[in-house]
């Protein structure tokens, strides 16, 4: 396991130590995330600010699960300011980590 991408403890609480549940939702994980995480992008490309929010909304509570805690806050302002009608600069370099970070993850969890 790659701590600094992700931590499964907390997921493994969840599941009572049991395997087989961590690997149904990481199996889960990496059959959904990357579409939305893709989805979130073209909201994004097309300024669709509050499906970005939404979109941004059905993801964290997996960042949260599989502790991939270089993006919770950016996740978080994503959330928010998409809801908001917010745009900028920070919402795009928010993204970009998001993006980057989940990709990692989905390469570390995929190989685990």
């Amino acid at each position: 396991m790659s701590d600094s991408v992700y931590d499964l403890s907390q997921l493994e609480e969840l599941g009572g130590g049991d395997m087989d549940f961590v690997n149904m939702m990481v199996a889960t994980f990496l059959e959904h995330t990357p579409g939305q995480l893709e989805e979130m992008k073209k909201a994004h490309a097309s300024g669709d600010w509050a499906t970005l929010g939404s979109i941004a909304h059905k993801i964290k509570p997996n960042v949260d699960m599989f502790g991939i805690n270089t993006i919770v806050q950016d996740i978080r302002d994503l959330e928010q300011m998409g809801k908001a009608g917010e745009s900028g600069p920070d919402m795009d370099s928010k993204l970009a980590k998001v993006d980057q970070e989940l990709n990692k993850a989905f390469v570390a969890l995929s190989e685990r």
